[in-house]
């Protein structure tokens, strides 16, 4: 790990990098311009595609809600589904009671669609009862590709005003609990200095924010922050969980106006499979580049790794699924209470928040 200075003109941005170089004559008017790996012929590493895994999985996912409160009289889910995305295909799917009863699903449910991210979820609305709790069950099966290399700086540029007119959305400064404050934007400026690839800034970012944070996992089983999601937490040593650290990353960018946006899936670990679990989620950011479009990234495993961090930075593996985008949920129909971080699903009893409720889930690998 070190640090390298950019020099354009009058101006001097430090900026954190690990295993990159500046390339040759970069340094001239106009300040650095490319990013190569060190001991690297670019040429030639383009030649040579990554060999990327790619996996099948047979899942069945369940969502039942428990203790109601005495004189509930309604209740109302919003579950967590799979989706058509970049790195996965959606190769069937059903919502049921369950496998073994091989049953229609309860009444009263129907997959709807936030209008604020796009994204599908499965909704159901019955009567409270404490014999028969509404449970949904989602059978499906899912191919998941593992990607790897997309953050290529030589492949962008800088964002031009159309582009960050467009994206204003994931420009945003003042979205809950990633805010840009003043601190936030010190720190970002003094981490990328006078660098513009967005490439090159998110990579500074990234080892940045994995400086300042150690993701809990490192230390044992439980997290010991609040897992809020929270920048300036993260930024103050206190947050430990992958919303954390994710949080900080995503306003740092975007206080350099590099797009970004904030995804929730789970991973599927091999000594879980066949098994009945709760896999919990893994977040990770999405940032915009131009020439290369959306680039994922995982600072929490890389935090994590114990050798090859810098995989997780414009790549991710086949062992995950995506579930949802975003926070601050609009759910359709509309919540009585509007959710935060919505974390494997949300549930209102009487048009209150519901913390009761279980999920689980079991996954076959194909061979």
């Amino acid at each position: 790990m070190r640090w390298i200075r950019f020099v354009s003109g009058a101006t001097v941005g430090v900026a954190l990098a690990v295993g990159l170089s500046l390339a040759p004559g970069s340094l001239g008017k106009g300040g650095p311009s490319v990013l190569a790996a060190d001991g690297a012929d670019s040429a030639k590493a383009a030649d040579v595609a990554p060999k990327l895994s790619e996996t099948v999985y047979d899942v069945v996912h369940t969502f039942e809600v428990k203790d109601l409160p005495e004189g509930a009289k309604n209740v109302r889910v919003w579950f967590w589904m799979p989706e058509d995305r970049p790195e996965q295909k959606v190769l069937d799917f059903k919502v049921s009671s369950g496998p073994a009863t091989n049953a229609a699903a309860p009444s009263g449910w129907r997959i709807t669609r936030d209008p604020g991210y796009g994204r599908s979820w499965v909704y159901a609305e019955a009567p409270a009862s404490k014999d028969a709790p509404l449970k949904l069950v989602t059978e499906f099966s899912l191919r998941r590709r593992e990607v790897a290399g997309l953050a290529d700086p030589s492949k962008t540029r800088a964002l031009d005003d159309a582009e960050r007119a467009t994206f204003a959305k994931e420009l945003r400064r003042d979205e809950m609990r990633m805010s840009v404050t003043p601190e936030l934007q010190k720190a970002a400026d003094e981490v990328c200095g006078a660098e513009t690839n967005p490439v090159v800034q998110a990579k500074a970012i990234f080892n940045y924010v994995i400086l300042k944070s150690d993701h809990y996992s490192k230390f044992g089983p439980t997290p010991k922050g609040k897992c809020l999601g929270d920048a300036q937490e993260c930024m103050a040593g206190l947050g430990d969980c992958c919303t954390d650290q994710h949080a900080l990353f995503i306003a740092l960018a975007r206080a350099r106006g590099i797009p970004c946006r904030l995804m929730f899936g789970s991973r599927l670990k091999p000594e879980n499979e066949g098994k009945d679990h709760d896999p919990g989620y893994r977040c990770w950011p999405q940032f915009f580049a131009p020439g290369i479009g959306w680039i994922p990234l995982d600072v929490s495993s890389g935090d994590a790794a114990t050798d090859r961090p810098e995989r997780w930075f414009g790549g991710l593996d086949d062992r995950r699924l995506e579930w949802a985008e975003g926070r601050d949920f609009d759910l359709e129909p509309r919540s009585a209470v509007r959710p935060d971080l919505v974390i494997r699903g949300w549930v209102e009893v009487d048009g209150k928040p519901h913390k009761g409720f279980t999920r689980t889930l079991r996954f076959t690998t194909r061979k």
